[in-house]
């Protein structure tokens, strides 16, 4: 798993696994899915992090990804 954040565009992508992404939904305007050929969620891409996600909860688990 790979997650990075990049702070100029606020958004936070998190890649599941190295597999080929075969399909893209834009669930909503800040959250995008993209699928493997088996219909599996392979990466999750937020943008607006700092404005969707309650960074506190993310702390408590090691992570810090906190937009300046």
């Amino acid at each position: 798993m790979k997650i990075q954040y990049f702070e100029d565009t606020d958004t936070l992508a998190i890649e599941l696994t190295n597999k080929s992404v075969a399909a893209t939904d834009a669930v909503s305007d800040d959250l995008i899915l993209d699928y493997d050929n088996e219909g599996k969620v392979v990466a999750i891409t937020l943008d607006n992090y700092s404005k969707n996600v309650d960074t506190v909860d993310l702390q408590a688990f090691g992570i810090s990804l906190l937009a300046a």
